[in-house]
């Protein structure tokens, strides 16, 4: 996937905005809505990227987002993030928006691995 990216990269122009660079970094994800929740996954490696309500609670992958953000510089990743749930998966903007941990705070990680990642693509609907 990064490979590919990379050779994207290349050709990428800085001056586009932040939510067509996520989708160009996203380009082998899917999409599923599995009750009451949209989940960005790769269907290869079973890596989730953004859990959102239909109401627009949000959960992010720390690590993935801090790796795309290498990328393309952020002022306010959160905000970014946010933003581009709402762009791409036409949900309301929520307030609530949270990592899935931060180092000696909390850390939630397990509540968006193996048999759940599973289960929400064999039991939800690929939206895209």
């Amino acid at each position: 996937m990064k490979k590919k990216f990379l050779e994207n990269f290349q050709e990428f122009d800085y001056l586009c905005n932040v939510n067509d660079f996520i989708d160009l970094y996203l380009e082998e994800y899917s999409v599923y809505h599995y009750d009451g929740w949209y989940w960005v996954i790769n269907p290869i490696t079973r890596e989730w990227v953004v859990n959102v309500s239909d109401r627009g609670y949000t959960f992010f992958n720390r690590d993935f987002w801090k790796e795309l953000f290498k990328f393309y510089p952020s002022i306010d990743s959160t905000n970014d993030i946010l933003n581009w749930v709402v762009y791409k998966l036409k949900v309301p903007r929520g307030i609530n928006c949270h990592p899935d941990y931060i180092p000696m705070d909390y850390d939630w990680r397990d509540e968006f691995v193996g048999q759940k990642i599973i289960y929400v693509m064999n039991k939800g609907e690929l939206i895209k």
